[in-house]
């Protein structure tokens, strides 16, 4: 039997790791028994968008305008469905205001009066360049785990963890 060149600490200790897919968790360790705490991992995260049936566009890739006015299978359709699911009554021409592209949703933001910061919360639909996500996660590193369409693969769902500083943290967060 190898003996271990790792000495052995009876203190309680608390260490930060990084698991699957990249989202935090906390590794807690009391004496041998160790616990991991964190962000649920994204595979957890299912995908209920309306038109999942449709993408990735099974239509030939025709453009087909959802019950929202965005185009099917994009990102802004997705985070449209994911804020009608909570309640709040979105479209395109919410409160008066034209979203369009992802690209434009800080211009319509500030037209409709809906606030929003560089603070993540869960609920918050997330801006980066012309694409937006729907935050499902926010950690205590404000690291974020977004559900979205249209990003890792073309037409199709996916989610991620993005770690708070990286060059593909979200610019703003919509605070719906």
């Amino acid at each position: 039997m190898e003996k271990s060149t790792r000495p052995i600490s009876h203190k309680n200790t608390l260490k930060r790791r990084i698991a699957n897919g990249g989202s935090r968790a906390k590794i807690i360790c009391l004496g041998t028994l160790c616990l991991v705490v964190g962000i649920a991992n994204s595979l957890a995260l299912t995908d209920t968008y309306d038109y999942r049936g449709v993408c990735p566009s099974p239509d030939g890739g025709q453009k087909i305008l959802d019950k929202w006015q965005f185009w099917t299978c994009e990102c802004v359709s997705y985070a449209a469905d994911k804020l009608n699911e909570r309640g709040v009554p979105f479209s395109d021409h919410y409160k008066g205001a034209t979203w369009k592209s992802g690209g434009n949703w800080i211009n319509a933001a500030t037209a409709a009066g809906v606030p929003y910061s560089k603070t993540p919360r869960v609920g918050d639909v997330a801006v980066r360049l012309n694409h937006v996500a729907y935050v499902e996660a926010v950690d205590s590193y404000g690291d974020v785990t977004v559900s979205e369409y249209n990003w890792v693969h073309w037409n199709d769902y996916d989610t991620r963890t993005i770690k708070r500083g990286s060059t593909a943290y979200p610019t703003y967060f919509i605070h719906f």
